[in-house]
C-alpha cells in the first residue's frame, strides 16, 4: 500500500478491482464458514451420542429390588456360619468379638457401596446439597442398622427380642426421609432413593436374624431367617416406598 492507496479494501477478481463494501464477505469465506459450522454441528452431535452411550443408566426399581434380594440372601448365608456371637449383661450388649466386628463392617461397606453405585444420587438429584444429604442419611442408616444387628445377635441363646416395631422403624424411617430429600426431583427419584436405603437396611436386618439363628441352641433355618427379614424389613420398606411414591399425588389433590 502506497500513500496514494485508498484506505478502503478492494477485491481483485481477474483483471478488475472492485471495492469491498462494509459488511461484505467473499463467497469463498462464506463457504468456508458454512463448512466449518457444519463440521462443528456434526462434532457436537457425535459428542452427545458418545456421552449418551457411555453414561450409565439408572437401574429400574425392579433391578434395585433384585440386587437387594441377592444381598440379603448372601449375607444371611454368611451370617449362619459359626461366628462368635456377642454376649449380654444386664439387658445390654456386653462384648462383641473382633472377628464379628470386622465381618459386620465389611458387610456394611458392601451394602453402602452397592446402594450408592446403583442409586447414583448425584445424577438423580438436581441439588448437590440434596445428594450429600442422602449420603449422610445412608451412612446414618448403616450405623443404626449395624447397632440393631449386633443387638439382635446378642439374643442368641436368650429369650427372643421383643422390639420388633423398633426394628421395623430402622428400615422405614430412612426410606421416608430419602423420599423427602428427593421431594423436588419427581416420583421416580423418590422411589429410587428410598429403595437405595433399603439396599443397606434390609440386608443388615437379615444378617442380624441370621446371626441369631446361628446359635447352637437355635432350630431356625434359612427359610425362618428370610421370613423374619420379610416381616421386620421388607414389609416396612414396601410401606415406606408406597408412602413416598404417593406423597406428591396426595399434595396435588389437596
Amino acid at each position: 500500500m502506497t500513500q496514494d492507496a485508498s484506505p478502503r479494501l478492494h477485491l481483485v477478481t481477474g483483471n478488475s478491482v472492485a471495492p469491498l463494501t462494509d459488511g461484505a464477505r467473499p463467497a469463498e469465506v462464506e463457504t468456508d464458514n458454512a463448512v466449518m459450522a457444519d463440521l462443528l454441528r456434526r462434532a457436537e452431535a457425535l459428542d452427545a451420542r458418545v456421552a449418551a452411550e457411555t453414561t450409565p443408566r439408572s437401574p429400574h426399581p425392579a433391578g434395585l429390588v433384585a440386587v437387594g434380594t441377592v444381598l440379603t440372601v448372601v449375607l444371611a448365608l454368611l451370617g449362619r456360619q459359626p461366628w462368635q456371637l456377642p454376649s449380654r449383661d444386664g439387658g445390654a450388649v456386653a462384648d462383641v468379638p473382633q472377628s464379628l466386628v470386622t465381618f459386620l463392617l465389611l458387610s456394611a461397606v458392601l451394602c453402602v457401596w452397592t446402594a450408592g453405585r446403583l442409586t447414583r444420587p448425584a445424577a438423580t438429584l438436581r441439588s448437590a446439597t440434596a445428594a450429600q444429604t442422602w449420603w449422610a442419611l445412608l451412612g446414618g442408616a448403616a450405623v443404626v442398622s449395624l447397632a440393631a444387628t449386633v443387638s439382635l445377635a446378642s439374643f442368641a441363646g436368650y429369650e427372643g427380642p421383643g422390639d420388633l416395631l423398633a426394628r421395623c422403624a430402622v428400615v422405614a424411617v430412612p426410606a421416608v426421609l430419602a423420599g423427602f430429600v428427593a421431594r423436588y426431583d419427581g416420583r421416580a427419584a423418590r422411589i429410587r432413593l428410598a429403595l437405595g436405603t433399603g439396599l443397606v437396611t434390609v440386608p443388615l436386618c437379615g444378617l442380624g436374624w441370621a446371626l441369631l439363628s446361628s446359635s447352637a441352641r437355635s432350630t431356625a433355618g434359612l427359610a425362618d431367617v428370610l421370613t423374619m427379614t420379610g416381616m421386620a424389613a421388607v414389609i416396612p420398606l414396601a410401606l415406606a416406598v408406597t408412602f413416598v411414591a404417593a406423597d406428591r399425588r396426595r399434595r396435588t389433590a389437596s
